[in-house]
C-alpha cells in the first residue's frame, strides 16, 4: 500500500510537471516587460527628456521624424507635465506573432511657464516590439501629443 501511494504521488508529479509549461511564465514575463516600457515612456515624457524618450520608440514607428518634431513642440511649450496611466486595470494582449498591445486609460496635464494649463485624457492602445519593447505604433488618441479643447465659458 505504502509503495502504490509512493507511485501515484511519483505519476501526479511527472502530471503535474509536464502540464507545467513555459508559455504562461513567458507571457508573465513579456507583460511585465511591456508594463515596464510604458512605465518608462511615463518617465521620461514627463521629464520632458527626448532621447530617453525616443530610444523607447522604433525607428520603424510611423512618421518618427514628425512624431519627434511634435515632441519637441510640446517639451518647449510645456513646462510641467503630469501623466498618468490607470495601470490596475492594463490590458496586455500577447498575440502569438505581432506587437505586444498595452490598452490603457490616461490623463494628462500640461502647464506652461504663463501658467496656461492643459489637460487631457482617454483611453490607448500602444503597441510593442515583443523583442525589443520599443514602441511601434499608437492606437487611438496619441496620449503624448495634448490637444487643446475651448472650455465651455472661457
Amino acid at each position: 500500500m505504502n509503495r502504490l501511494l509512493k507511485l501515484l504521488v511519483v505519476a501526479l508529479l511527472l502530471i503535474t510537471a509536464s502540464c507545467a509549461s513555459n508559455p504562461p511564465k513567458q507571457a508573465a514575463v513579456q507583460g511585465e516587460s511591456a508594463l515596464a516600457a510604458v512605465r518608462d515612456l511615463t518617465k521620461a515624457y514627463e521629464k520632458r527628456d527626448l532621447d530617453a524618450f525616443l530610444d523607447k520608440v522604433a525607428g520603424s514607428y510611423p512618421d518618427r521624424e514628425g512624431f519627434k518634431n511634435s515632441l519637441q513642440q510640446v517639451f518647449s511649450t510645456y513646462q510641467t507635465i503630469r501623466f498618468s496611466v490607470q495601470e490596475t486595470r492594463m490590458l496586455i494582449t500577447i498575440p502569438y506573432q505581432g506587437g505586444l498591445k498595452t490598452v490603457f486609460t490616461w490623463a494628462g496635464e500640461w502647464q506652461t511657464g504663463g501658467g496656461k494649463i492643459v489637460k487631457d485624457g482617454g483611453r490607448v492602445t500602444l503597441v510593442f516590439d515583443p523583442a525589443a519593447y520599443k514602441l511601434q505604433a499608437v492606437e487611438g488618441k496619441n496620449p503624448y501629443l495634448p490637444v487643446e479643447t475651448a472650455m465651455p465659458g472661457k
